[in-house]
């Protein structure tokens, strides 16, 4: 079935169309300097045929008659079934033109040839007449441009801060860009159409978030991701966390710590390895007792670069003993001079020097909590451990609850109420198989719900350090 649009003349050189059975708002169409609105109609029409590849039926209103036309795929635009007769403009005599004038034209009718009017209803007793508007002064070959005597004549009066308003108007990224995705993502990829995305749509709220992520953060920022029961998804989810951070803030701007147990799976699961000598150990004994800030290029042969930009410090390589909580307080104030955000992984004794630094340090924590009932308890148990390292911390802490195939659905009801009790926010990620598998951890290959949620988690934790006290 050939789409319609419908098309009403608004004014003599505004138009609005309407697409006809999609749920997209109508576009404005208008005259310019050079092209009538006539002109800039059937080229709309046009556009929207040859992307369909197929003819589009077109009702087109005017303030006096109603058409009825056919847009092909070539442009050829031709009449149905109007509901008066079109007026033609012919060179005939006067009687000629008026018998022409009672019949519908036969064969392709152009659009653009023919001017469109637009009639303004006259005045009444209840409504005014309106002031007649003065047509902007016209200029015959050869003549010199004039300006009115008082607008050449007038100086600028008023504050310098009103110029202002000359200035271009300010875009909102989050609402200036076209729809990607859903059903107007599609409707502008298949029609060429530039709709904006709903105001209450995932993709206005992922907008949003990308514009939080990239808010300013105080220094030595730390987010920690904790939970005292191993297996839970911590490491994978501070490596992924720490790349969508990056994609967003930009590369170079986040630095992800290994601070776990000797032994972790942490280097086995960033996307690119270390080499010999990138670990916290070499880092520490070469550079933690320098006064002055290390250089960049120096620092980055301690530190692997992952593919969204985010560098990671892997720990426990050569190590002979975990970090303790004066080396994780330096390596921190080492990495804080280069990086606008860290992002500690931590193991899961409570009692070891690293996890309480990670606590101590933190501005917002992150604890992951699978759908088991073990896992529910020793995640509240890693929230008394918080409150009682640092209570405040707890104020800007984050449940994420993680999906799997051995969820047990009753557990959820349970723990939500007990977090809530607390007064920790509890959010939700899908299921991710390759968090699940224990592969490498790459944003590129994670299903889009997760990144999604990664993307929402990342604005959230942003919000906590930035508003924090």
């Amino acid at each position: 079935m050939a789409p319609t649009v419908e098309i009403e003349a608004t004014s003599a050189t505004t138009a609005r169309a309407r697409l006809t059975g999609a749920d997209v708002p109508p576009m404005e169409l208008a005259a310019t300097e050079d092209r009538a609105l006539a002109a800039v109609v059937h080229d709309f029409v046009r556009t929207l045929a040859a992307k369909q590849q197929s003819a589009v039926e077109v009702v087109y209103r005017t303030g006096k008659d109603t058409r009825f036309l056919t847009v092909g795929p070539d442009g050829k635009l031709t009449e149905s079934a109007p509901s008066v007769p079109i007026p033609v403009v012919v060179s005939e005599p006067a009687s000629a033109a008026s018998e022409a004038a009672s019949a519908a034209p036969a064969g392709p009718v152009t659009v653009a040839t023919e001017p469109l009017t637009h009639e303004t209803p006259a005045p009444t007793d209840q409504t005014p007449a309106q002031e007649p508007v003065h047509a902007a002064p016209t200029r015959s070959p050869g003549s010199k441009s004039t300006l009115p005597p008082e607008l050449a004549t007038e100086p600028l009066s008023g504050r310098i801060e009103a110029l202002s308003a000359l200035s271009a108007p300010r875009v909102n990224p989050a609402a200036g860009e076209p729809a990607r995705l859903g059903m107007r993502g599609r409707l502008n990829a298949m029609l060429g159409l530039g709709l904006a995305p709903k105001p209450d749509s995932v993709e206005m709220r992922l907008r949003a978030a990308h514009t939080t992520i990239a808010r300013p953060l105080p220094d030595g920022a730390l987010v920690t991701v904790a939970n005292i029961k191993g297996g839970v998804g911590k490491t994978p989810m501070a490596i992924a966390l720490a790349e969508t951070l990056a994609e967003y803030r930009g590369p170079a701007t986040i630095a992800c710590l290994d601070l776990g147990e000797v032994g972790g799976s942490f280097t086995d699961r960033i996307a690119l390895p270390p080499a010999a000598g990138q670990d916290v150990a070499s880092l520490l004994a070469d550079l933690g007792d320098q006064v002055q800030p290390v250089r960049p290029s120096v620092l980055t042969r301690y530190l692997t670069r992952q593919p969204c930009g985010s560098y990671v410090v892997a720990g426990g390589i050569g190590a002979a003993a975990p970090v303790s909580y004066d080396d994780a307080a330096t390596l921190a104030a080492i990495l804080g001079h280069h990086y606008d955000l860290l992002v500690a992984d931590t193991g899961n004794s409570r009692h070891a020097g690293s996890w309480r630094w990670a606590i101590t340090a933190a501005h917002a924590v992150i604890v992951p909590v699978p759908l088991r009932r073990d896992s529910a308890v020793a995640a509240q148990r890693t929230l008394d451990a918080i409150h009682a390292v640092r209570p405040d911390v707890l104020a800007r802490t984050v449940v994420v609850i993680t999906e799997g195939p051995g969820d047990v659905p009753m557990v959820e009801i349970d723990a939500v109420d007990a977090f809530s009790a607390l007064g920790v926010p509890v959010c939700r990620m899908p299921f991710e198989p390759l968090f699940a598998s224990g592969g490498r951890i790459t944003l590129s290959q994670l299903r889009r719900g997760t990144c999604e949620a990664l993307t929402v988690l990342a604005a959230t934790v942003v919000d906590l350090i930035a508003d924090a006290p």
